[in-house]
């Protein structure tokens, strides 16, 4: 994409400065430093974003007695045979919240803190392969491809990677074409992927926590608060992928660049504040919009990506799973 005009930013930028000082006689200097950051342009609501759908797509994955998330994480929101499992053993162990019923609620989430609270282990309320060879409940793994193309389901259930043949043919033709041109305005709704559905689902738990400038620290589970990059160290860290702390460097150096983003990759802008190179990024959850830290509503929100701003702003798109 052609470079933008930085000084033209920067004097843009600074006649807003200028007003905020008017009408605020006190601000601090790190608040001015990044005031653009995260602009609240196109902001909207849950219930208008692409993520009840989503979520719709996943619960009816879900149906069948063993759909989980993926082979290596149980977490808040899944069902199935999995979860039950999950359940029976940590009641075996003296944790005993939550009824055996395998749908990972509020207090099955609580379960698994307090016993890896118990056994050393990072407390994120998430049953990874550490946390499941503790409970001695290893997690029933994806079918082989050879298996899954004999038929749509098995003995084992339905696993939300298998794709229906008979209703994608025309989406597929569709999103070929699509991944013909280059932005964010290429994406909408795809088959996500188990692990993507997972970092969709680790962004979508960080909705409402607080923005702050600076705001994150590595390993923490529930944050008080967060800031735009902070965000996309939470949302990966929930699902054990190390990636860099500032933008700039996580266009530099984390993940591999993509044409267009798909669900659950991190798209990138530049310009949006006084700085140089990549200066935001959020995580992409199709029909042009993104999960992202907005200083200006003050608080992780979902942002549709389609409005002027952050179509100028845009910088690319990279996938870190």
């Amino acid at each position: 994409m052609a470079p933008l005009n930085l000084n033209a930013k920067k004097y843009v930028i600074s006649t807003a400065f200028a007003t905020t000082l008017a009408l605020t006689p006190v601000v601090g200097s790190s608040v001015l430093a990044n005031a653009g950051e995260g602009s609240t342009e196109g902001d909207i609501t849950y219930e208008e974003s692409n993520l009840p759908e989503i979520q719709e797509e996943q619960s009816s994955s879900e149906e069948a007695p063993s759909a989980t998330v993926n082979s290596s994480l149980i977490q808040q929101g899944d069902s199935g045979s999995d979860v039950e499992n999950v359940q029976s053993s940590l009641h075996d162990h003296g944790y005993s919240s939550s009824n055996v019923d395998g749908i990972f609620g509020d207090l099955t989430e609580q379960d698994v803190r307090d016993f890896q609270s118990d056994q050393g282990l990072q407390e994120d309320g998430i049953v990874g392969p550490a946390t499941s060879d503790a409970l001695g409940t290893p997690v029933e793994s994806t079918p082989s491809s050879e298996e899954s193309s004999e038929s749509e389901s098995s003995e084992d259930g339905i696993t939300i990677e298998e794709v229906d043949n008979s209703e994608s043919d025309e989406s597929t033709e569709s999103n070929e074409t699509d991944n013909d041109n280059v932005g964010p305005q290429d994406g909408g709704t795809e088959n996500v992927s188990a692990s993507n559905q997972a970092i969709v689902d680790a962004a979508r738990s960080a909705l409402g926590i607080p923005y702050q400038f600076g705001a994150y620290t590595p390993g923490e589970s529930n944050p008080s608060a967060l800031d735009s990059s902070g965000l996309i160290n939470y949302t990966f860290d929930q699902v054990g992928i190390d990636v860099s702390r500032t933008h700039s460097e996580m266009w530099a150096n984390d993940g591999v660049h993509v044409d267009s983003p798909s669900v659950g990759d991190v798209v990138f802008f530049e310009g949006t504040y006084d700085t140089a190179g990549a200066s935001h990024s959020g995580i992409y959850i199709g029909n042009n919009q993104m999960i992202h830290a907005s200083s200006g509503s003050g608080a992780m929100v979902v942002a549709d990506m389609s409005v002027d701003y952050w179509q100028q702003h845009y910088l690319g798109a990279k996938s870190f799973n």
